[in-house]
Order: structure tokens, then C-alpha cells, then sequence
């Protein structure tokens, strides 16, 4: 299968308006374009420019201008690679004085480069130091994808440019650095995290993105729906109680947390959160970010909103035992309290508490349920159907992969939630009390109804909601029993 990079590099946004065509389909002998006016020369120069056998698909031009739109508007770098040109040429013609006295272009092409991410949905920007250049590659869907390479002197003069936004200090290169600043597109203001290390070759920077728009605080945004929904709406409907959301990094834990504290909000109760950072600032919610430096961790913003008189509360991660203590134990005493914890699964988090050190009589009597999330990529109408044997499941599938169109991403489009929701019991509870196993508790756990993250994946499998490569990437499978 041809990648969709690749095209763009052979029909580019400029062909694509002389030959008033758009990518539709497309593998290793044939493709297939939008067109709004066929035209037997348009195919036979598209032929002799791509070496394939050409075919068309009819749509007005207002769609065909919309497809163009929607195809090229957020992967054309054309703007990018421009003024990355005009360093070059400037540094042929004056090698002695560099870069320093391009400002402008610096700040243009940092923009560019946020504009690109932000029109594409992406969550970092990456800047890996390489033998003599800097990689740029930026996660898109969970996703890491090569953008293009800087010259060294480039990059080190574009990497100044960002410690000065994010207020570090650009003359210190051999000690980690972390910082923020604010960007404004489109009249909104987007929060941009920005962490510097260094490496055996130089500098390795990453933005992390934080724009909100790319969210929906609703269930239906994040997925939420069905038997999951209505587990959920238990947990959320008790007066008291610690939830915990779990997954690893970038599985939406925080979104999640923030959405079901959302649909708690009331002139009634009093709404406080402890985050790092405060990734979603809402309304109606008292917010507070720690800073470690100055000694505002988890557990000290923690009982600190604990003397104002919260109904409800948001700790944005357990890190240690203390937290997790302070956490049961406002839960125990009348608060609904809401946190996250990196586990695989949902039963994995009580032995997690226990590994930092809580006591089980904590656990079991302020733990009342466990949410444990993954993003998956979702697959495009265009996928393609296969029947073969799944090594995970034990058991020969129908099952689809990604196929190729000129409105999906090689295959996808966007991500959806898979999630595994454990409400802890009368018996789960006693069973963490008297000291059971993980492995005999996760039975135990199936027998009380849990459907596994492996399972849902399994329905979606058959669905054709996603493929078997996502399932494998979100899927521990060793050490299973």
C-alpha cells in the first residue's frame, strides 16, 4: 500500500488545481482521484507522472473544493520548508554571521510549525537531536511521524527561541529545563508545556500541545456510552468514595476525570482540583496547579483544599503513598474524591496502592471503583475486510484492516475509547482484605461481571472499529494467565 506522504509528494496541492483532481484511493498499480471534469488528457499525463493506471470519480467542483480543502490544508509544509530555504541560502552567502540576525524568520517558522500542529490536532512537537541536525516529528493520534530535519545551527538557534518564549534560561544546555507559554491562534489562547534535556548530540526538546477545542468535556465526546455509561453513572451518584481512572500516558485519563466532574458541577457544591498541569480550566471549578519547585506537590495541594470545605475533588495523579493515604482517607470521610494511577487494568490498581504502601483496610473501605481507559485509532469506511487467525484471542476472525482514500490518514480517522469499569463490592472488598493474589483476584473480578479491556477490544475487532495492530498496541500480553 502506498502511503498517503507519498502521494502528496507526487500530486501535490498545485497539481491537484491544474488537473482539477483530489486523491481518492490508491495502492501499488492504481489511482483513483476526485474530479469535477473528466478529461482523457488529465489521465494520460497523471498516468506518465505516476507510472499507475489512472481512474476517476465524479463530484461537483463546491465538493471537489471542499476535498482539496480537507486533503492538503493541514498536511501542506509548503510554508515551512520556504522559509528553512531561505536560512540555507543565507547561510551559504554568510557563514560568519549564522542566523543570529533573522528574528523575524525564527518567529515564523516557530509559528508555522505550532500552526501545522495545531491545524493537524497534534499533541507534541518533537526536536530529536541527530548526528548533525535535528529531527522534527510530530504525534498525531498517538502517533509519531517524521516531519522534516533542521540543520544544526538551525535548530539551536530555533531552540533558543523557544526557551525564550517558555521563560528558561537559553544559554544553559547542560541540565534538563521545564517551562510554558501561551500561543494565540484564531483569536483562542493554547497552552504550549515545553520540556529541553540534553543528549549525546545536542539539545532534545518536545511542546506539548495543550488545545482544548480538540476535546468534547461530554461523555459522547470521550466515548462514553451503553453498559459503560450507565457503570459510571453509579460510581459518580455516591456520596463518597475514591475513583480511580487508570491507563497509561496519553489513554485520557485527566479528560475523562474533568468530564464526569463536569456533570457534577452545582451552585450547590463546592469543586476543587489539584493538577499538574491544569490541562482544562473550567468554569465553576476551583483549580490549583502544583509547582514542586516551590514545594506544592499532590499531597500538599491535597490537604490543603482539604481545609476549604470541597464536596468534590480532583487529585490529578497518585505518586506515592502519602497522597494515596490523604486521598482514602477524605474519601472515607464524606467526599467523592476522583484521581488517576499509571496500571494496566482495573484490578491492577488495588495491588499498585498496596505495592506504595496502603494498608488494606484503606483500600476497601475508600476505593469504590476503578475506570481503566485506552484510545484506539479508528478505522475509515475504506478499510478492508480479512479472515485469519488472531494468536491473541486463540480463534480464526473476520476482522479488517486499514485500507487507503484521500479523506482517511493511512486507513484512520481519529481515535475512540475503549474502556474497563470495576465497581468494587461487598465481596471484592473482603477479597482485597484478606490479602488474595492479583491473579485470583482478577478471576474473581470476572466472575462479579468485569468485561476486560482484551474483551471490548475483541467486539471492536469484529466490528471494524479499529484493527488488529491498535489492539496489540494497547494490550499487555505477557505474563497473562
Amino acid at each position: 500500500m502506498i502511503q498517503k506522504n507519498n502521494i502528496e509528494q507526487e500530486i501535490n496541492k498545485e497539481l491537484s488545481i491544474k488537473y482539477r483532481i483530489v486523491p481518492y484511493k490508491f495502492d501499488q498499480d492504481k489511482m483513483i482521484f476526485w474530479t469535477d471534469k473528466y478529461s482523457s488528457n488529465t489521465k494520460e499525463a497523471l498516468k506518465v507522472l505516476t507510472k499507475k493506471n489512472i481512474e476517476f470519480k465524479e463530484c461537483s467542483s463546491k465538493d471537489l473544493y471542499d476535498l482539496r480543502q480537507k486533503y492538503y490544508s493541514k498536511t501542506d509544509i509548503s510554508n515551512i520548508k520556504s522559509i528553512i530555504d531561505d536560512f540555507s541560502d543565507e547561510k551559504i552567502l554568510n557563514k560568519r554571521q549564522g542566523f543570529e540576525n533573522n528574528d523575524s524568520k525564527i518567529i515564523r517558522l516557530v509559528n508555522y510549525l505550532l500552526d501545522y500542529a495545531i491545524a493537524n490536532k497534534a499533541s507534541d512537537i518533537h526536536f530529536d537531536a541527530v548526528d548533525g541536525a535535528s529531527l522534527v516529528r510530530i504525534r498525531i493520534e498517538g502517533i509519531l511521524r517524521d516531519l522534516l530535519k533542521l540543520d544544526r545551527s538551525l535548530s539551536n538557534i530555533l531552540i533558543n527561541r523557544i526557551k525564550v518564549l517558555a521563560k528558561l534560561d537559553y544559554t544553559v544546555r547542560n541540565i534538563p529545563q521545564d517551562g510554558s507559554f501561551s500561543y494565540k491562534k484564531d483569536g483562542k489562547n493554547i497552552d504550549i508545556r515545553v520540556a529541553v534535556v540534553p543528549t549525546i548530540y545536542s539539545e532534545k526538546l518536545v511542546l506539548r500541545i495543550l488545545n482544548r477545542d480538540n476535546v468534547e468535556l461530554t461523555r459522547q465526546g470521550i466515548g462514553l456510552q451503553g453498559r459503560n455509561a450507565e457503570l459510571v453513572s453509579k460510581l459518580i451518584r455516591q456520596p463518597s468514595g475514591l475513583i480511580l481512572s487508570v491507563g497509561p500516558t496519553g489513554s485520557g485519563k485527566s479528560t475523562t476525570l474533568i468530564t464526569l466532574l463536569k456533570e457534577l458541577k452545582s451552585p450547590e457544591i463546592n469543586i476543587m482540583t489539584v493538577e499538574d498541569p491544569v490541562e482544562y480550566k473550567v468554569e465553576g471549578f476551583n483549580q490549583i496547579e502544583i509547582n514542586e519547585e516551590r514545594g506544592l506537590d499532590f499531597n500538599l495541594g491535597l490537604k490543603s483544599i482539604l481545609r476549604l470545605d470541597p464536596d468534590k475533588l480532583m487529585v490529578g495523579e497518585i505518586r506515592d503513598q502519602e497522597t494515596a493515604r490523604t486521598a482514602l482517607r477524605a474519601s472515607i470521610t464524606g467526599r467523592l474524591v476522583l484521581s488517576s494511577l499509571h496500571t494496566n487494568d482495573s484490578p491492577s490498581a488495588v495491588y499498585r496502592l498496596k505495592d506504595i504502601g496502603v494498608e488494606e483496610y484503606l483500600i476497601s473501605a475508600g476505593l469504590i471503583g476503578v475506570i481503566s481507559q485506552r484510545l484506539v485509532r479508528k478505522l475509515c469506511d475504506c478499510k478492508v475486510k480479512e479472515r485469519k487467525y488472531v494468536e491473541l484471542y486463540d480463534e480464526t476472525m473476520d476482522i479488517y484492516k486499514p485500507g487507503s482514500c484521500g479523506k482517511c490518514d493511512m486507513g484512520y480517522t481519529g481515535r475512540i475509547a475503549v474502556y474497563e469499569i470495576l465497581l468494587l463490592n461487598d465481596r471484592l472488598k473482603e477479597a482485597i482484605n484478606s490479602g488474595m493474589g492479583l491473579i485470583e483476584f482478577k478471576r474473581l473480578c470476572k466472575e462479579e461481571g468485569l468485561i476486560s479491556l482484551k474483551e471490548s477490544m475483541k467486539e471492536m475487532l469484529k466490528e471494524g472499529s479499529t484493527s488488529l495492530d491498535e489492539v496489540y498496541k494497547n494490550i499487555m500480553t505477557i505474563g497473562e494467565k
